[in-house]
């Protein structure tokens, strides 16, 4: 894992730019949308989720296509190491470096997007359990994609399906919470498929880094 870490610090303009990406998507939506709490407020769950979820694909895309350039993927193929360990530590990594820095630049965009403070820290545990789901099933298209030139659009059609339950219970324990009722379920929802996606995602994972280097 320090390794990944280190190569995601070598590669530090790429989160860089993930995150100003998705400062960028949360920021466009008063300024093109509408401006006033009164949309903002109902509405900034699904904004930030949403910008989530981009900034989440665009980090993926590209997760394995500089180590299968550079025969990176074969050898770790050939090494005789636990691939579904080395891809569960890449995800953790990749997870760490980038949601870690969204989390940081939350209270501002909550702010700017009025999201009241009783909401506010359902949001924060919406992205801690609902997040490495998105990692872990993305992860899967971005090895399955890894020997294409221009994947991209690939990696988001195949997985994306994927995405709307997590981005829908989500969303509903932020709603929930500014109107007072009972989250937990939700979240007990989100938790359960990141652990779910915890168990096969590195599996499939393998394969799917097999059959691209083959």
């Amino acid at each position: 894992m320090k390794s990944e870490l280190l190569v995601l610090w070598r590669r530090k303009q790429d989160v860089a730019n993930v995150v100003l990406f998705f400062i960028l998507v949360v920021a466009l939506f008063p300024i093109g949308v509408n401006s006033s709490p009164e949309f903002l407020s109902p509405a900034s769950g699904g904004i930030i989720w949403c910008a989530a979820v981009l900034a989440i694909l665009m980090a993926i895309e590209g997760a394995f296509k500089e180590d299968y350039l550079d025969g990176s993927l074969e050898q770790l193929v050939v090494s005789g190491l636990s691939l579904p360990l080395l891809m569960l530590l890449k995800v953790v990594a990749l997870w760490a470096s980038v949601v870690i820095p969204l989390l940081l630049v939350m209270p501002l965009l909550s702010e700017m997007l009025s999201l009241p403070s009783a909401a506010f820290w359902v949001l924060i545990m919406t992205l801690l359990v609902g997040t490495p789901c998105l990692f872990f099933i993305g992860i899967i298209g971005s090895a399955l994609t890894a020997s294409l030139k221009q994947s991209a659009m690939l990696v988001m059609l195949l997985i994306l399906p994927f995405y709307f339950p997590i981005i829908i219970f989500a969303t509903s324990a932020v709603q929930a919470a500014q109107v007072g009722l009972p989250y937990s379920g939700l979240l007990a929802m989100l938790l359960a498929m990141s652990l779910l996606s915890l168990v096969f995602s590195p599996f499939m994972t393998a394969i799917a880094i097999k059959a691209s280097v083959n």
